[in-house]
């Protein structure tokens, strides 16, 4: 069973629009993860007053839990198989990459720039967070995925809005 979960908890703040709702946001992201074969597709909306905006499963942040590292800890102890994770910005991720992260053995994706995407991980049954101290040690144990043409989909997007004059 591969669980994907949706990263949809944040603010957006240097985006100036909510991600969640951009370019398709999540609800394209869960309609894309289940073409694909995902089982169950969680989407984690943060604060429990963000739980409405979205469509499907739905997890708020519990109480007492503060950062994304600690969501991700307490919300892959509540589910058992694989897990697959995505950002809800990451725009450019299409079925073909999805279908790839969904059947791959776990790793971390490159993008173009040859940077691993932890936000993009892809735990195999069993993964045990051993580190929580960043994003990046959380998953430092997963070996790194080239996609090859496709890690043009493995990015995500957290740049400021440009206002034009």
């Amino acid at each position: 069973m591969v669980t994907v979960f949706v990263l949809a908890g944040g603010k957006s703040s240097r985006m100036g629009d909510d991600k969640a709702f951009m370019n398709g946001g999540v609800e394209r992201i869960r309609t894309i993860a289940l073409e694909c074969g995902a089982e169950r597709v969680i989407t984690l909306c943060g604060a429990v007053g963000r739980s409405h905006l979205f469509q499907g499963e739905v997890w708020p942040d519990p109480i007492g839990v503060r950062s994304l590292m600690d969501v991700l800890a307490w919300a892959m102890g509540q589910v058992s198989g694989r897990i697959q994770l995505i950002p809800c910005d990451a725009f450019s991720l299409e079925a073909s990459g999805m279908r790839v992260l969904l059947d791959s053995a776990g790793g971390v994706p490159i993008d173009l720039s040859g940077r691993r995407q932890p936000l993009l991980s892809s735990c195999p049954e069993g993964f045990i967070i051993k580190d929580q101290s960043s994003i990046s040690s959380m998953f430092s144990t997963l070996p790194s995925l080239d996609l090859g043409e496709l890690a043009g989909q493995m990015e995500n997007f957290n740049s400021p809005r440009v206002e034009s004059s």
